[in-house]
């Protein structure tokens, strides 16, 4: 990146701009945040797939910022219909290779020779394209279940408020 002819506060500012990008607002949920911290460490199981503050699984998008990022009504809609909203970069990959085992995860990588993916176990895998018999790619697919079921509508609140919390440091 070249030179800059601001002055120094000047870049702060810029900065400071730059950072509020993609900040959004919006109502915020009636729920607990220290219970739904529970719940995503307990019975929901969350951090098996999600990543905060460095801890936690590979599979899903780290959530460090998600409440600066997202509104709360995106957030409930996400954990009750998880296929509604997946992110680009999650791509649910089935493959099956020519001696029939078969895999199914998150893409990591592709190129024209191979593929690697992470299972739901966290485990990664690396395939050559030419041992594969299919590749199954489902962009509207998430690996995430629906926690319709699984938690009660006070639950997803605390769920969701905690989320909310979660704004990156800043």
């Amino acid at each position: 990146m070249p030179a800059s002819a601001l002055a120094t506060n000047q870049v702060w500012q810029v900065t400071a701009y730059v950072r509020k990008l993609g900040r959004v607002e919006g109502a915020k949920s009636g729920g607990d945040p220290r219970r739904g911290e529970q719940i995503y460490a307990g019975k929901g199981g969350c951090a098996r797939c999600h990543t905060i503050g460095g801890r936690g699984g590979a599979i899903g998008p780290d959530l460090a910022d998600i409440g600066a990022r997202q509104n709360a009504a995106y957030m409930r809609a996400s954990l009750v219909d998880p296929d509604a909203f997946v992110p680009l970069a999650f791509l649910q990959v089935h493959v099956i290779l020519k001696d029939g085992r078969s895999f199914t995860g998150v893409r990591v990588n592709e190129d024209a020779f191979s593929l690697q993916i992470r299972d739901l176990s966290n485990q990664f895998h690396s395939f050559w394209k030419n041992e594969l018999a299919d590749i199954g790619k489902e962009p509207k697919r998430s690996l995430m279940p629906s926690y319709r079921n699984v938690l009660s509508a006070e639950e997803l609140d605390d769920v969701v408020a905690y989320l909310e919390s979660l704004q990156g440091g800043r």
